[in-house]
Formats: structure tokens, sequence, C-alpha cells
């Protein structure tokens, strides 16, 4: 961000920033209010104006990393951690940037009164646990989505377009759309299994403002103003059309022909002329080729002469059409002009079934078809010409984010719930944690997890439009997903004078009201924007003297990902299969019932909890604290909250690509643990 003035400190000719300044947190600021204004539903967009005065809107983490010019390293690092997402997923790039900045914004807060090794070591502990529980697929925010449902299918769609106000869509325009998108994503998929994967969908921006309507095409669409319907009449009585591909553009140009030497009397672009089209007749009349296209321009001449003998010429194509037309017709495209007469006798020649004329709104498009291409082509509503790119851009990362759920089959909760879920988690597992890593204590643990708890919470709120107040939202004991807060909610009890007033749902929608409080007996709780000191003291004893007293390895425990649930989740593992209170092994369900049972039925059990406890150390424990404990650790063995998990579809719920999710969040949380390591960024002179 050059427009931020930084101090400059010159050591033997290079500028040294060092991460700790003022005026390093403060870019940092300013790159993170850039990146979370355009996040979410209600992100508007960016009016760029570039060196030479030409003016753009961005609303994407693509145009924006494309568009503007960054300077200082560290913004350059997270730009291309956005730029590595949007390649591999084409989803979710902004989402890995925001939350690599906002931490590293946070802890390096942190390092204030923390020695920087320690904030290091206790950062890599907590994105270890997060990474391992979450690659799990946690049953309170992942679930099996249905491809063979549309409903289920469409509603994902939904929620990748509604994530971009800017736009304009109104919700009939959504919903159609969302559908001709999974039309064109099912026409695609081959009917058999090939090497290649998955079929190719032709995204195309419509050039007029008369429809809003979206419409779907088996084959390779493109728009001809100069068609001439005669011509196609011709082709369409041919049962197999052979194409001829170019990606080089058939014209003179002196920077790309360099290399290419054209002789003869008259200008270098007739004799370029006088060169090709006689190879090029040559090459359609031997090898029955009735179709030539190209990526690029054609010359004027030449696709003249060549439609006068008959032939049908498409170029302009672009890299989109390029590749459709190469993926249907199976052929091998000419992408240079050196050794053209040899290329042309033995280039691969593509093959097409049909060839149609289609009018669209008064305009005219060709219609290219192979019956085993699996390539479909969508026509996308009219928009504002501003947004077009940002349209397109947004439709094919609905189709990638479908083709990652019929790999993988998974999708987790969208509008912050994940984030809510992921906030409480660590809230919850820090708090219950008996080990500390190495060097740290439970101040330093309490403090850089409550800014790991802060950057979640505060992310979750970001498609709602962000934190008002903490008052108006709250999360759910059970699933710990994301609720709007009813107004008149008793925060002490979680009870309201109304039931009738809380939301039937979550923010995502995969909650219901009902599953948590009359089948789990849950409640709301008002967000945390950090760990509760007390909460944390206490989790930390109480798990302490549960390993103590089964005499369970802590350590052991945590490291499996023991999750502590604050609506009473228990411990599990090793410590509650040695939690006997005899000191040997249980052979029965009934032998370790209900405590309350056994302390009414068997008075000879209690003699010999008394004498186990006359062993223990610690003086300050007696019968009775000790029958607690084990009432407690019993009940959360039988509390069914731990396994509650989402239950199905939801209408109109939100959902986000798991796979795309995931990776996102770990390329974040490995690239800000990679920064965190830095201490200084220096610029070479």
């Amino acid at each position: 961000m050059s427009s931020v003035h930084l101090e400059e400190q010159h050591v033997r000719g290079l500028l040294s920033h060092d991460v700790h300044n003022a005026a390093f947190l403060s870019m940092l600021a300013k790159y993170r209010g850039l990146l979370s204004s355009v996040y979410g539903p209600c992100g508007a967009s960016i009016l760029v104006q570039n060196a030479a005065g030409q003016e753009t809107l961005v609303s994407s983490s693509s145009e924006i990393v494309k568009q503007l010019s960054f300077a200082h390293p560290c913004v350059k690092y997270i730009n291309a951690i956005i730029s590595a997402q949007n390649t591999s997923c084409s989803l979710n790039g902004l989402y890995a940037g925001l939350l690599c900045v906002r931490l590293l914004e946070e802890t390096l807060k942190c390092e204030e009164d923390i020695p920087h090794a320690v904030v290091n070591s206790v950062s890599e502990y907590i994105v270890t646990q997060l990474l391992n529980h979450l690659g799990k697929s946690p049953v309170q925010v992942v679930m099996d989505l249905d491809i063979g449902d549309m409903s289920q299918v469409i509603s994902f769609v939904k929620t990748i377009l509604k994530a971009k106000s800017t736009l304009g869509l109104t919700p009939s325009v959504i919903d159609s759309l969302s559908i001709s998108i999974v039309k064109a994503f099912l026409k695609s998929v081959p009917n058999e299994y090939s090497s290649e994967g998955f079929g190719h969908v032709s995204v195309i921006t419509r050039d007029d403002s008369s429809s809003l309507e979206s419409r779907v095409f088996d084959g390779v669409l493109y728009r001809e103003p100069d068609l001439c319907p005669e011509r196609i009449a011709k082709l369409k009585s041919q049962r197999n059309l052979k194409l001829l591909l170019f990606t080089v553009a058939l014209t003179f140009i002196e920077e790309e022909n360099v290399s290419v030497h054209w002789s003869g009397h008259g200008t270098k672009e007739e004799n370029f002329v006088n060169t090709v089209l006689p190879c090029l007749k040559m090459a359609m009349k031997g090898r029955g080729i009735h179709i030539l296209a190209n990526q690029k321009p054609v010359d004027p001449v030449i696709k003249y002469e060549l439609q006068r003998s008959g032939w049908m010429v498409l170029e302009r194509l672009g890299s989109s059409v390029t590749e459709a037309v190469e993926r249907i017709s199976f052929c091998q495209p000419v992408t240079t002009l050196m050794h053209l007469s040899q290329q042309l006798a033995t280039i691969t020649l593509g093959n097409l079934t049909s060839v149609d004329h289609v009018v669209c709104n008064g305009k005219s498009y060709i219609l290219l078809d192979h019956c085993e291409g699996s390539v479909s082509s969508l026509l996308l509503p009219s928009a504002s010409p501003s947004v077009v790119s940002i349209l397109k851009e947004t439709v094919e990362s609905c189709l990638a984010a479908l083709r990652m759920v019929v790999v993988d089959g998974k999708v987790v909760a969208g509008g912050g719930c994940l984030e809510a879920w992921a906030s409480s988690y660590l809230s919850d597992h820090l708090s219950g944690t008996a080990t500390l890593p190495p060097g740290a204590t439970p101040h330093h643990l309490n403090k850089v997890g409550s800014a790991f708890v802060q950057v979640l919470m505060e992310i979750a709120l970001l498609p709602s439009g962000g934190l008002t107040t903490k008052l108006d939202w709250s999360v759910d004991s059970v699933f710990h997903h994301l609720w709007h807060t009813p107004p008149n909610i008793v925060r002490e009890t979680g009870k309201t004078d109304n039931s009738s007033s809380i939301p039937k749902h979550c923010v995502c929608g995969l909650v219901q009201w009902e599953a948590v409080k009359y089948r789990h007996s849950g409640k709301l709780q008002p967000v945390e924007l950090k760990i509760n000191p007390v909460q944390f003291l206490q989790g930390r004893q109480k798990k302490s003297k549960i390993c103590k007293l089964t005499g369970a390895d802590c350590s052991n425990a945590d490291s499996e990902g023991s999750y502590t649930s604050r609506s009473g989740g228990g411990l599990r593992g090793r410590c509650m299969e040695e939690d006997s209170l005899e000191g040997s092994q249980t052979t029965s369900e009934e032998e370790v019932d209900s405590l309350e049972k056994v302390i009414s039925h068997q008075e000879g059990e209690i003699d010999s909890l008394e004498g186990k406890l006359d062993s223990f150390d610690d003086d300050e424990d007696s019968l009775e604290g000790l029958l607690d404990r084990v009432v407690e650790s019993n009940s959360r063995m039988e509390d069914p909250t731990y396994e509650a998990r989402l239950e199905g579809h939801v209408s109109e719920a939100l959902y986000d690509s798991f796979p795309a999710k995931f990776n996102a969040v770990r390329l974040a949380l490995e690239s800000f643990s990679q920064l965190l390591h830095i201490g200084h960024c220096v610029f070479d002179q």
C-alpha cells in the first residue's frame, strides 16, 4: 500500500521495515478494510483508477489482485495466497486473505506483553488443533449433499450467487439462473467415465439488454453477427463435419510473425495472404474440411476467399469458446505458423455431428455440437456492463463448486455458522486442555487463544453486515451455530419471555430451534469475542483434577483432539475408559450406571470409595466432591449434545463447499504461521 507512509530505516542501501512498527499495523488495517469492504452479500464495489486514468469497478478478490498494485512484500504474499486459492478452487480467495491478515493483526498485538517465541508456539498449537478437528468433518457443521436432490443442489448454487450483492440480481433472476447453472453442469457430465474428467461449460454473456432469462444449449454457442443462414442450411445436411482450429492469428502481425519470413513482391501483408491462403485452400480441399475456426482474428481477405469457396470461417472465438470447441470436437489446434503446409497435412482435425442456427432476442448464434462432446453452453441474463465480468466469474465459481461436490459430496454450513462453531470450539477446547505448549503459561494460552476466537467470530458476522453489538447475536449451546438474538431474551438464563420470538433456524438455516430446545435441551448464549478468563481457569482445573483422579495422561487426551462442549460434551478416549472408582476395569454397563443408584443400593462401594479417597495426596478433596466429579463425568458421557449432527437439507439453507472452505482455512492458517515468523520486511532499492 504505497499510500501509507512507512518510517524508513536505511541499512546498507536497503529499506528495512519492522513488522511491529505502528505504520505496518496501520497498513495491515487499511488492507484488511479493503478486503472486508467487498466481502459477503453486504459488500460493496471499489472504484479503481489506474495510471492511465481509466476507472474500473472491482468487487472480487481476483479483480483486486489484478487491478491494484501493492508495494509491501507482506501484502504481496497475502495476495499470492488469494490467487492460489482462486486458482485451485475458484472459491473463497477473499476469505483466505481476510482470515490471514486479520490473524496477523491480532497476534502481533499479543506480542506487546508476550515474547515472540511464545506467541509462535501457542499459535502453531492452536492452528494444529483446529485443522486436525476440522479435517475430521465435524458433524455439527459438515453434512453430505445429495447430488441427485435438485432442491439441495440449487440451494447450494444460490448461496454462491447471493454472496455478491453487487450483481444486482433480483430473486426471480437468481432462481432462474441457479436452475440454468445446474442444467448446464448436468449436460456437461459425461455419460460414461472419461479420463479427462468433467466436460466443459461455455459461459457466454449477452450483448443485449432486453432479456433477463438465462438459457442452456447442448454444444458450443457462438455469436456470429455476419451469419449466413444459407451456408448453415447446406452444412445441416452433413452428418460428419470436419473442423480445423487455430489459436494463432491468421493475419500479419509484426510481433507475432517475426520468426516467419514471407518473401515476394509487395507489402508484408500481401505476401502473408499470398502464402497462407493457398496452403489453407489445398488442405481444406484435400482433407474435406468444412469449418475453419480461430481463437484470434483472420485476415479479411483470407476470410472472404474461403467463404466465397463455400467454407465457414469463425474468428475471434476467445479463450473460453476455443477451449469448448477443442473439447467438443476432440481436435488438435494449430498454435504456430512455422511449417504451415506440413502442419495442415498432419494435424488432428475435429469432428462435429451438427451445426445449427439459433436466434435469441433477435441475435444470431451458431451452435456447434457433437453427440459425445460433453459440452454445454450457458447464455447469461443481461446485466450492467460494469458487472458482466463479475457475473461470469461468479457463475464459473458455481460450476467449480458443483464439480467439487460431485467428487467429495460434502458441504459446510455457510453464512458465518462455520466460523461461529470454530470460535466456540477453540474457546471450549483451550479452556478444557490440561497441557500447555512449550514455554507458555495459562495467561499466554488464554490471550493468544482469545485473539483467534475474536477473529473467527468477527468473520462470522461479516456476511450479515459485521458486528453492530455483540448483544445482537447468539450462539446455541448444542451446534454452536450463529443466531439472531431475540429482542426479549433473558441472557442470564438463556430463556425468553415469548418463545415465539426466537428465530426458527440459525443463520445458515441448517439448525432448527426445535432441535436445539426440545431434542437436546439447549439454549442460546451471547457471542464471545474472547475466552472467558473464569471459564478458562475453571476448565483447566476441572480437566487437571479429572485426569489426576483417573490416573490418565491428559496430554494424550489433548493430542487426540478431545472436545469439551460448552453445553456439557464430555471427555473422550482413554480418560473416560479408565475412569473407575474401584481402580479395576468394568465389564458390564450396569456396574457403571447412575452414581445415585450405586450409592443407594451398594453401600459397600461407598466404603471402598472412602478408602480410595484416603490414598490421594490432595487433602482438600472430600468424598462429596469426588462423587460430584464422577456424577458430572458420567453425565457428560451420556450427554447426546456432543453427538448432535445436522439432520439434513433445509429449504433455502446457506451451504458452502467443504473442500474449498477447508482448503482456504488451511492455506490461511499455514500462511499466517509463516508470516508470524517474519521480523522485518526488506525492500531492495
